[in-house]
């Protein structure tokens, strides 16, 4: 896990790469590393988090055996050791995984991508060939972001290393129109930031003789086309054993290992097939941390403390206080770089620094199953919807039943079949306050977001549309940064693309049942956690930040929507955003995510184009 940078092409000088390096150290403290060609047209930079093989060998910028080819990697491939095993003629001088990748591209050039698992991006300056070689996993877990304009090309893992290079920080009104008016963001390559893109999932990007040009290498509807027909059993049993060796795969470390553990479903199953995994351990205890708000309803402890175990696991809490938040929201921001959830976030950002305190510098976590199982409420009348368009009126009738309100269901299968997607929703629930945009905002031309539907049915549609396009992406964004901003590895066996694959490949049956979403992974989980775990539903509200917003953090929202910054960038209508925020703390209203957006949106602006101060709040 490491941050990279570089720059390709004409009229830059070496200390702008030194520059982009030091900006992101925090993404590689144990090493930084900086690589030049002759004719000085081509500059790599590197920071290093020492995870495989902890010798000097392992530095980067990292060569080949005749120095013709060059690397920067940020990122795992899981299957080196067997990559390994079909490269043996190549004369590696490490144990790391970044040098089978050099090995697997001197054999398959831009094919190797094919054959890594992992998660991933990097760049390889291929000096006989002139080429630069850029590719980026198969599910966006790492970040590669780019600009490309006056024959020069930037590109690094976070953007604040591309303003380091001299890059103007303005803002793209494009992006923030979608945000503030959609609610959309990290859903294409747009970012926040004008003329600087990210690299989309599972694509490779090349720069040759003043060509970029951007290949997709990974297409999930067509490998996920043909349905599986498998008995629960039997699909419980495959899954099973596709998870379990990705869990394997991940547990490949020179360095402590532990689990983020919210005591929920997702994260439950992955701690018990770690802890199936080890075997039963004799050299310490294996780590959990878990988030906490000190408020029962929100406080996840008594959760994780129900997870059954094999070896011998300390668990660490992280507590959250009103008190920390705004320190913690101006930290966050700055790593961010965009928009982030609000205080889940800030509770995620706190318990990584308690790894970092504890040094375990890889961490596991349990996320994308959701988004593959159909683990949130709003999936549900795409389910049914496809039932009733396929005639299956008694099983319809069925899970109406088991719905917890059946008219509430049927007024979502009319909302889902008369808007298609969701073009004013988030997760299902309202959550913007248009009236409270600003005329010159909501005029700007932007189109309304259009997403792929490749698959036959509703559910999977929808399904893919999180994966790919909204939920999952901004959530892999904000874990990204959060976790590298205390120099945390963290490894996501689901969404493993074997795992993903094979799941997408399920009938909807297999993953909604009776009102309830991941079926498949209850049922697979049946002889590996207790009932209570297994069985519990899914918690609709996990922080109290509706609460905080409406009592402890009011003097300081005030501050903000009131203060002159806030009104003179002709964002906000502010009486409107005024009037909606009495209203809110008065009761008025469960969702508190158009409070968060003023904050995050007067945070960004202050930061990247004031260029003001946000650690003090009044």
């Amino acid at each position: 896990m490491c941050g990279i940078s570089g720059i390709v092409g004409k009229n830059w000088k070496r200390a702008d790469l030194e520059t982009m390096v030091r900006s992101q150290n925090h993404r590689g403290p144990d090493a930084n590393g900086i690589f030049v060609n002759e004719t000085a047209t081509v500059g790599l930079g590197h920071n290093r988090l020492s995870i495989i093989d902890l010798s000097s060998a392992g530095r980067q910028p990292m060569h080949n055996y005749d120095r013709s080819v060059w690397i920067v990697f940020n990122g795992e491939v899981y299957n080196y050791l067997e990559l390994r095993e079909q490269l043996t003629d190549y004369p590696y001088q490490s144990r790391t995984d970044s040098e089978t990748i050099l090995a697997a591209y001197e054999r398959w050039e831009e094919k190797c991508v094919e054959h890594f698992v992992g998660m991933f991006s990097f760049a390889i300056w291929d000096e006989r060939r002139q080429k630069l070689f850029c590719a980026r996993d198969r599910l966006g877990i790492k970040p590669f972001n780019y600009v490309w304009q006056e024959e020069k090309f930037i590109f690094a893992s976070e953007i604040k290393a591309i303003l380091a290079a001299g890059h103007s920080a303005s803002p793209n009104w494009k992006t923030w129109a979608e945000y503030l008016t959609r609610g959309y963001y990290d859903h294409c390559d747009d970012t926040f930031f004008e003329d600087v893109k990210t690299l989309p999932a599972g694509h490779t990007l090349t720069l040759e003789r003043g060509k970029l040009k951007i290949s997709s290498y990974w297409d999930l509807p067509s490998l996920a086309c043909d349905t599986l027909t498998l008995s629960d059993d039997e699909a419980a049993e495959r899954f099973n054993e596709v998870f379990d060796d990705a869990v394997r795969l991940r547990l490949r470390s020179d360095v402590p290992l532990g689990v983020n553990l919210s005591g929920g479903l997702d994260s439950a199953s992955l701690m018990v097939s770690v802890d199936r995994m080890l075997g039963h351990r004799s050299d310490g205890d294996v780590q959990t941390f878990t988030a906490s708000f000190g408020d029962p309803k929100y406080d996840e402890r008594e959760f994780a403390s129900q997870v059954p175990r094999r070896n011998r696991w300390a668990r660490n809490y992280q507590r959250l206080t009103e008190e920390k938040v705004w320190q913690l929201a101006a930290d966050t921001l700055r790593h961010q770089e965009a928009p982030y959830g609000g205080i889940a976030t800030l509770a995620y950002h706190h318990l990584h620094q308690l790894a970092k305190e504890n040094n375990v510098t890889v961490l596991l976590e349990g996320q994308g199953v959701d988004e593959m199982l159909g683990g949130y409420d709003y999936f549900l009348p795409h389910y049914h919807l496809d039932l009733l368009e396929q005639g299956q009126h008694h099983r319809l009738r069925q899970e109406l039943r088991a719905s917890k309100s059946a008219e509430q269901s049927l007024n979502a299968m009319r909302r889902v079949r008369s808007n298609g997607e969701h073009s004013t929703y988030q997760d299902g629930s309202s959550h913007l306050k248009l009236e409270c945009v600003s005329p010159e905002i909501k005029n700007l031309p932007v189109d309304v977001p259009r997403f792929d539907e490749p698959f036959k049915d509703r559910l999977t549609n929808a399904l893919y549309r999180d994966l790919r396009y909204t939920k999952l992406p901004r959530v892999l964004r904000m874990n990204d940064r959060l976790s590298m901003a205390f120099s945390r590895e963290l490894r996501e066996p689901y969404l493993d693309h074997r795992v993903v694959e094979y799941l997408f490949r399920l009938p909807a049956s297999q993953k909604i049942r009776f009102g309830r979403g991941k079926y498949l992974l209850r049922h697979a989980m049946s002889d590996r956690l207790p009932d209570g775990v297994r069985l519990a539903r899914k918690r609709s509200v996990v922080t109290p930040q509706r609460e905080w917003l409406r009592t402890s953090l009011r003097p300081a929202i005030e501050g903000v929507i009131g203060s002159k910054s806030f009104a003179s960038r002709g964002i906000f209508d502010v009486a409107s955003v005024k009037s909606h925020y009495d209203r809110f703390c008065a009761g008025d209203g469960d969702n508190a995510f158009f409070v968060w957006q003023w904050v995050n949106t007067e945070l960004w602006f202050r930061h990247y184009i004031d260029r003001e101060p946000i650690d003090v709040w009044d």
